[in-house]
């Protein structure tokens, strides 16, 4: 056992979801198991736990910044979700590792990417608004299009993007992967630094969002941006509304840069009732949706985590460890 190696004696959880597969695992591997109601509670129990387990909408300042002033046994910050925007953010004290729920939502979120993708390409929208007003029209044909002849960005090419990567192959798209290091990729038919990433929108019929939001990526997607898209690009986004200038974004709905857009987050998040996304062309939009609806979660967290408790007993690498660089 390396030195400092030790098991995990004591959890502390602040969450909305999975407590339950938690404290079941917490009690299984003998584990004290703490859940606080709110962030003071946090802060109080904080010096006693060697982990803390805690879904990202609840990491507030306060966190580490009490971890910095009463350093106590805390070793691990384990993540429940595979966004870590809000850690980037408010940051951590030094010698806490930190890890996301890395390989727990790609599959269902990757499935919710292609449903916006396919429902824009295909033109669900127009068709639900023809729906609703009983209106028989077949001339929307004309301007249906088949991801089979189209040309893919996935824009972060973690395990989201590989995915969708996967999800894409079988119909035909032809695959561009954008991530830092433009490394090739089995998965993708190309892959090009997100330095490149205009070029990359010249040659792309549609574009999808999967990337971390950390200061280089906020506002990314830009009036420069939108500006080197094709005519009639199909717009995705399952990763974080600040990632994309929401202004410049209704512009180019507006002038038909972005003919179709599949939101399932937004900036700011929940948009203001009289926004004109709600209202915008072959736009179709989700609640910040995308990681719900798999029984399969509970398990691959659950596995994950502990997983994760061995590789901290025996002072090895965890699964997951934020690097600040990946994307």
């Amino acid at each position: 056992m390396s030195a400092g190696a030790a098991p995990v004696r004591r959890v502390l959880f602040r969450g909305q979801i999975f407590e339950d597969e938690l404290r079941a695992l917490a009690g299984r591997r003998g584990i004290a198991f703490e859940a606080a109601a709110d962030t003071a509670a946090v802060v109080r129990a904080l010096p006693a736990a060697d982990a803390l387990w805690i879904t990202p909408s609840t990491y507030a300042a306060a966190i580490p910044q009490a971890v910095a002033a009463r350093r106590g046994a805390l070793r691990w910050i384990g993540l429940t979700s595979a966004g870590y925007d809000a850690v980037l953010s408010h940051g951590v004290a030094p010698d806490v590792v930190t890890t996301y729920a890395t390989g727990v939502y790609g599959p269902v979120v990757a499935e919710h990417a292609l449903a916006l993708l396919l429902a824009t390409v295909r033109r669900l929208p127009a068709a639900f608004e023809l729906q609703r007003a009983h209106v028989w029209d077949r001339d929307i044909s004309g301007t249906l299009r088949s991801v089979g002849d189209m040309t893919v960005a996935i824009v972060g090419f973690g395990a989201i993007g590989q995915h969708l990567a996967r999800c894409l192959r079988p119909l035909g798209a032809r695959i561009i992967g954008v991530n830092r290091s433009g490394a090739p990729d089995p998965l993708a038919d190309e892959m090009t630094p997100v330095a490149q990433l205009h070029t990359v929108l010249a040659r792309s019929d549609a574009v999808v969002l999967a990337l971390t939001l950390d200061a280089s990526t906020r506002g990314l997607i830009d009036a420069r941006a939108f500006a080197a898209m094709r005519p009639g690009t199909v717009l995705v986004n399952i990763a974080r509304g600040g990632i994309v200038d929401a202004s410049a974004l209704r512009a180019a709905i507006a002038d038909g840069t972005v003919r179709g857009a599949g939101l399932d987050v937004t900036d700011p998040e929940p948009l203001a009732p009289d926004d004109a996304l709600w209202h915008a062309p072959d736009t179709l939009i989700t609640p910040h949706i995308a990681g719900f609806g798999s029984r399969a979660l509970g398990a691959r967290l659950v596995a994950l985590f502990e997983r994760n408790l061995d590789h901290l007993a025996a002072g090895e690498p965890l699964e997951g460890s934020i690097r600040y660089t990946d994307n």
